[in-house]
């Protein structure tokens, strides 16, 4: 079994991360990206393809991606910026701000500065958003 935290499925353009690996550099992907639970990037996460990221995922910087799906007690101390969807499980905590260029789905528990969706921004259950930007079509529903 090799070293290398990152494995690669060339059918899919799916670049796959073991669980609990850490990247001290900026990550630039050029495809799809599935982490591992339990992982850490210190700096930050450009993904040109779809991103799934792993429970309890720690992001020290920010998350740049086409979509993506964000693991439920993850973390992101800066912000998460995406073209098409994304979808924040529960309990995810980001400190910066999430913009989602079509919808967003974001579940119970999550903690998040600034939210903003081009169509649609659906919150479920009890969730904190600090601030959210005019004109954004928001539905509220319980879990």
């Amino acid at each position: 079994m090799s070293d290398n935290p990152i494995k690669y499925h060339e059918d899919s353009n799916t670049y796959i991360t073991r669980k609990n690996n850490y990247f001290e550099e900026n990550i630039s992907i050029n495809g799809n990206l599935m982490v591992g639970a339990g992982s850490n990037f210190w700096k930050d996460l450009y993904v040109k393809g779809v991103l799934k990221l792993g429970k309890g995922t720690f992001v020290k910087g920010n998350i740049k991606a086409d979509e993506a799906i964000i693991g439920s007690r993850s973390e992101i101390n800066g912000s998460i910026e995406v073209a098409g969807n994304l979808k924040i499980l529960d309990s995810v905590k980001v400190n910066g701000s999430a913009i989602a260029g079509k919808e967003m789905l974001i579940r119970p528990g999550c903690e998040i500065g600034f939210a903003t969706a081009r169509k649609t921004m659906e919150l479920v259950g009890k969730v904190s958003i600090k601030e959210i930007e005019s004109g954004t079509k928001v539905i509220v529903r319980s879990e």
